[in-house]
């Protein structure tokens, strides 16, 4: 009898919202900084209480909490700590890297030209497993894989536990990518 001992995942939704002129003033005026980012653009905090933010953080809020009931928790509410915009040129990517401090994480695709970047998620015991698990596999799972890749597609987004260890991969097109990323905590 097999059991299953842990379950890992990420709450997958789409929201239709045009940000990437708000992303192209953001870089206009903000000079932004370098944190997992390896060239690209990243802006510092966005204003939260920018109107124009709004519609998507209410669905992010709202989704986050569906999410949260997979872990039983008995939180009412989420509410978004930061967001920040991400714009990846030509191969730029972000290294390896979790959100401590909060609960959730996640990222809204804007723009997403062909083969810009996809988001990989690292297992956690990836560097065990490639030492020791190198083992004839006919198809790669979630039970045996070291890493899983979520596509970077337009009005995606994607929420996770703010623990997984993640990075985005170089976009190689000459198109950039735009995304917006965003930390959650509980309301309560």
């Amino acid at each position: 009898m097999f059991t299953p001992i842990f379950t890992d995942g990420v709450w997958n939704t789409s929201f239709k919202t045009d940000l990437k002129e708000y992303c192209d003033f953001v870089k206009n005026n903000d000079t932004g900084r370098a944190l997992s980012n390896k060239g690209g653009y990243q802006s510092n905090d966005c204003n939260l209480s920018d109107p124009i933010l709004s519609p998507l953080i209410s669905h992010i809020q709202k989704e986050t909490l569906n999410f949260s009931r997979l872990f039983n928790m008995t939180y009412d509410s989420f509410k978004v700590d930061n967001m920040w915009i991400n714009i990846n040129g030509y191969k730029d990517y972000n290294n390896n890297h979790h959100h401590p401090g909060c609960l959730f994480s996640g990222v809204y695709y804007i723009s997403t030209p062909l083969d810009c970047g996809n988001i990989e998620f690292i297992r956690s015991t990836e560097r065990v497993m490639v030492y020791d698990w190198e083992v004839p596999i006919t198809d790669f799972n979630s039970y045996n894989c070291f890493n899983w890749y979520l596509p970077a597609e337009q009005h995606r987004c994607y929420i996770f536990p703010s623990f997984y260890e993640h990075r985005v991969l170089p976009n190689r097109n000459k198109e950039e990518r735009y995304s917006i990323s965003f930390n959650l905590s509980s309301n309560s």
